[in-house]
Parts: structure tokens; C-alpha cells; sequence
């Protein structure tokens, strides 16, 4: 007998382990958090009756498939639960609708208080394909400061924002970032990377039981779509604290690893590297702090833009002689990172343009020339998005850690072949070049940038599929290979036991399906959706 019973007994018509040594699996028990006892076909009643006790959750449903549940290694947890209470703007089709939607959350706000729209829109959802203009948005308020983040790397401003954050026609170019002009020089209200600063700066802080509500929601949206564990990849210090007090109170449904966003201007500020991780520390901020679901992983960094600011090798199509923007000189950037490795803080570096990947790699063999072998996932690629061959040979080699998100290729096709052509578009997250090379690499969204589901990037994965047709089929995985990616590879990267298999000692995190993911048509990884989602041995969604 094992001497207790399950929290969770669970028997299915397969249970894919990811495990290559383990037996044909189609029932688990889970107790404690981890899985205690798994049984193949014919052993399952054996199983069910020695670890199923009064308080046992049994699930017993031959028409289940069950995976481990998915680790989305490059998710924006927080900024999805900023989303969630935001003003509504990504279900505006054109200018004037996004105006009214900002109308509709000014009616409510008492004047002078910060309005702040959800980040998850884009301009080509507009009929007017563009931005609104600060002028446009004073048509919904002047009796507010507005900010419609878009992304993580630019927004707009209304004229009340922009005069909060003490931008104007005499406010000079910032290194790093971009303030759109008019014809006279005055800034239109849309602003990018280090200029987007500026407005955040000003942006009074969330109060955390509201901010820790919409985290609740966004995480419970996450663990309904299969995902049981995200690495968040863009928090700040007091987000931290807000991530602290909702794992106390129960209300993360996934796993979270955070960063904390440490741009080059954060730690200018602090006057250097040692000195932002010296102010981190003293306030219990440091990496593996936080208990439950909860994690701090380390840093982000940020080295180049998005779509529009990506430090590319040739120009972009759009804007003739523009390469992009570097936001660290390659140097600095490897001081930084020496300092991190050396007292013990794992860092992600956002690098999505191929000169910003070269930049990076270059400065982690720099590092490992000071300091020797880095501890495996210390030093992590953010994207790698256009990443070339000779590069994919150079993280092969060095053994860092990339994370990759074709989602990002599946939601931003349309303004990326509008910024870069189509061949460079195509080109990006070329996947199967990165497993044939053994490059070690893990999979995610990017989400809210990218869609959620991660069906939908399995899909795409091994598809190919874009909203502007199939780019770059070349660079397809199998579907194996890309749940891999998206669970074990992740998990490996993380530190979870086991790399997350589902097999005696591994966490008990795994989702369940009325179809096999991994054999089901291509078609139906787009409408398939779980049965339950489990974290910890505990249901955290269930269909009705």
C-alpha cells in the first residue's frame, strides 16, 4: 500500500507522458503537488482503487488525452491583467470607436485621474490602418491624461499625457526611443521604447488589490487555455509586490516566474548595474524569492525595438536608411551582464532583429571569456526572431538558452512584411534550423502581443500559417517537436523536476483533451480546447 491517499486520480485514454523511457501511460496520481503513481492500459483500476480516498478528485474519462500542462516561457502575465481593467480599445474598428471607448471610460473617471487603455490592439485593426493622434484623443477627454499602450514598445498620448510627461516640440530626439513629429515638429502623441518612458514615469501607480484583481482574471483566462506555467517577462519592482500579495491570497490559477524589468535607462537611474540589484535585494527582491506559484527568475533586458525599431543588418523597407535601434553599446551591455552572472541573477535580453541577436552573442562570449562556463540558463535570448545560420551556430556553442514565439510571426505578419519585405519576414523564428543545430530552445507567445492558445502556436509551428498566408514553410517543426518546446524545453529552463514529464516525482501540472493534440487534423488544433487544466495536482479549470 503507499500509506495515504491522492489529491487528484486521473485515467484517460492516453496519457502522453513526454518521457521517451517511460512505459504507455493512461492513468496518474497526483498528492502533494507532484505525481506519486502512474499505470498503463489494464493497470488502471488497480491505480484508482489504492490511491482514491474520500477527498480523491477522480477524473475517470477514456476519452481524455492528457499532456503536461504548457510552459510558456516568454508571456506577459501582468501586462495581460493591466489588459483586463484597461479601457476596452482592441474592440474598436476605426478611430472613432477607439475615441469612444476612451469617452466611455473618461465618463466614469473622476477628472484628472490617468486614463489607461489596454495594450492589446493594433493600428492595422483600424480601418484607418494608423494611429489615433493626441488631437484625436482630446476629442474623448482634455479633462484627462490618457495613455493607450500598444504592445510593450510604443503608445499614445493624449495632450494632457504628453504635458505630464514633458514632451513638446522643443523636447529633443531620446536616444533609444522615438517621438513622432507633424509637418511643424510638433509630437503627434505616438512614442516608442525610451521616449514611452517618459509617460511611465508619470503614470501614477495601480493600487495593488485592484491590480492583483486583474491578474486573478488574466491568469484564470491563461490556465482555461492549457498553460501551467508562464515566465513573465516584463515586471516592475512594485508589480512584484502586487504578484506577492495575489499568491497570498490564492489568486494565481498558473505558475509565474517573473523578470523585472530593468531597461538601460531603470538602471541609469540607479546610478549602475550593482546599485539596481543592490536596491532590488534590500527590498527581498532577488532570484527564487516568492513561494506557491510564485517565482522571481531574474532580469530583462531590453537591446533593440519591436516591429518598427528591431536593429536589422539592411534597412527596412519602409523607412529607407533606418536599421533600427540599439539600446546598449555591446560593451556595456557585456559589463552588465558580468556583474548579473557573477552575484547569481539570470538575465533574458530582448533581442528580436538579427544585428540586436549578434550584438547579444557577442557580448555573452564576452562575459564567458571573464568569468568561465555560465551556469546553463543564466544568459537567456529573448525572440532570437531573425536569428541568421552563422548566430544559430554561435548560441549552439555557447549553450545559451533562446526562447522563440511564432506567435509573434502569426499576429504581426501584416506590419512586419510592411517593415521589413517579405522575404526577411519569412525568415523569422526559423525553428527547424535551431533543433537540426541542437540549439537549446523553448517555446511561448508573447502574449498579449501574440494569441494565447497554444494550440494555436502549435498550429503555426508546424504550419507555417500566418494572416498573410504560409511564410517560410521551411522552418516548420513536427507537431513532437513543438509541444516539446512547449512544455519540457520550458520547464528544463525553469528547473522544474523532471523537466515536467508527467512520471512519479514530477510536479503535477497537465492539461487535458477531448482530442490528441498530437495527432488530431491540423485544423483542430484551432478550435480544440481543454477539458481541465491541472497546477500542483489542483483543477484550476474545468468545462463544464
Amino acid at each position: 500500500m503507499n500509506g495515504g491517499t491522492a489529491d487528484l486520480v486521473v485515467r484517460a485514454g492516453t496519457v502522453h507522458t513526454l518521457d521517451a523511457a517511460a512505459a504507455p501511460t493512461t492513468a496518474l496520481a497526483a498528492r502533494d503537488g507532484q505525481i506519486v503513481a502512474v499505470a498503463g492500459p489494464g493497470q488502471e483500476k488497480g491505480l484508482l482503487r489504492e490511491w482514491t480516498g474520500r477527498d480523491t478528485v477522480v477524473v475517470d474519462d477514456p476519452g481524455l488525452v492528457v499532456l503536461p500542462a504548457f510552459v510558456d516561457t516568454h508571456n506577459h502575465l501582468m501586462l495581460a491583467g493591466r489588459n483586463v481593467l484597461g479601457a476596452p480599445v482592441s474592440r474598436a474598428r476605426d478611430i472613432h470607436g477607439f475615441v469612444d471607448l476612451v469617452r466611455e471610460r473618461a465618463a466614469h473617471t473622476p477628472a484628472g485621474q490617468w486614463i489607461v487603455t489596454g495594450a492589446d490592439w493594433h493600428e492595422l485593426q483600424l480601418a484607418e490602418r494608423r494611429m489615433p493622434t493626441a488631437r484625436e484623443l482630446d476629442r474623448a477627454t482634455t479633462d484627462h491624461p490618457v495613455l493607450a499602450p500598444r504592445g510593450g514598445h510604443n503608445g499614445v498620448l493624449n495632450s494632457a499625457g504628453l504635458r505630464l510627461a514633458g514632451i513638446s516640440p522643443d523636447t529633443p530626439h531620446i536616444p533609444g526611443g522615438f517621438i513622432s513629429r507633424d509637418a511643424t515638429g510638433h509630437p503627434t502623441g505616438w512614442l516608442q521604447d525610451a521616449a514611452l518612458d517618459m509617460a511611465l514615469k508619470v503614470l501614477p501607480p495601480m493600487p495593488a488589490e485592484i491590480l492583483a484583481h486583474g491578474l486573478a482574471q488574466a491568469s484564470s483566462a491563461f490556465a482555461a487555455c492549457g498553460a501551467g506555467t508562464v515566465r513573465d517577462p516584463a515586471v516592475t519592482p512594485q508589480e512584484w509586490h502586487t504578484y506577492l500579495q495575489a499568491e497570498a491570497a490564492g489568486q494565481l490559477s498558473v505558475r509565474s516566474h517573473a523578470m523585472i524589468l530593468s531597461t538601460r535607462s531603470v538602471i541609469a537611474a540607479a546610478g549602475s548595474i550593482t546599485a539596481h540589484l543592490d536596491a532590488l535585494e534590500a527590498q527581498g527582491i532577488k532570484p527564487g524569492a516568492g513561494q506557491g506559484r510564485l517565482r522571481l527568475w531574474g532580469l530583462k533586458f531590453i537591446l533593440d525595438g519591436g516591429v518598427e525599431a528591431a536593429a536589422l543588418s539592411e534597412p527596412y523597407a519602409d523607412r529607407p536608411g533606418f536599421d533600427g535601434e540599439l539600446l546598449w553599446e555591446r560593451a556595456e551591455l557585456a559589463e552588465a551582464l558580468t556583474v548579473c552572472v557573477q552575484r547569481g541573477w539570470p538575465v533574458g535580453t530582448h533581442a528580436f532583429g538579427d544585428r540586436a541577436v549578434g550584438v547579444l552573442l557577442d557580448a555573452v562570449r564576452e562575459v564567458m571569456d571573464r568569468v568561465g562556463p555560465v551556469p546553463p540558463g543564466m544568459l537567456v535570448v529573448e525572440h532570437g526572431g531573425l536569428i541568421t545560420p552563422d548566430r544559430i551556430a554561435d548560441a549552439t556553442a555557447l549553450g545559451v538558452h533562446i526562447t522563440v514565439q511564432q506567435a509573434l510571426l502569426s499576429s504581426l505578419a501584416h506590419p512586419l512584411i510592411a517593415a521589413w519585405g517579405t522575404q526577411r519576414t519569412a525568415e523569422l523564428f526559423p525553428l527547424r534550423e535551431l533543433v537540426n543545430a541542437g540549439a537549446w530552445i523553448s517555446a511561448g507567445t508573447d502574449h498579449p502581443i501574440g494569441p494565447l492558445n497554444p494550440l494555436r502556436s502549435l498550429h503555426d509551428m508546424t504550419t507555417r500559417s500566418t494572416p498573410a498566408g504560409v511564410l517560410g514553410p521551411e522552418h516548420a517543426v513536427t507537431r513532437a517537436e513543438a509541444l516539446r518546446l512547449y512544455t519540457t524545453a520550458g520547464a528544463r529552463l525553469l528547473g522544474s523536476p523532471l523537466n515536467g514529464a508527467l512520471v512519479p516525482g514530477a510536479p503535477a501540472d497537465l492539461v487535458a483533451y477531448p482530442a490528441d493534440p498530437l495527432t488530431c487534423p491540423a485544423d483542430q488544433l484551432l478550435t480544440l480546447v481543454p477539458t481541465l487544466t491541472a497546477v500542483g495536482g489542483r483543477i484550476v479549470h474545468r468545462t463544464a
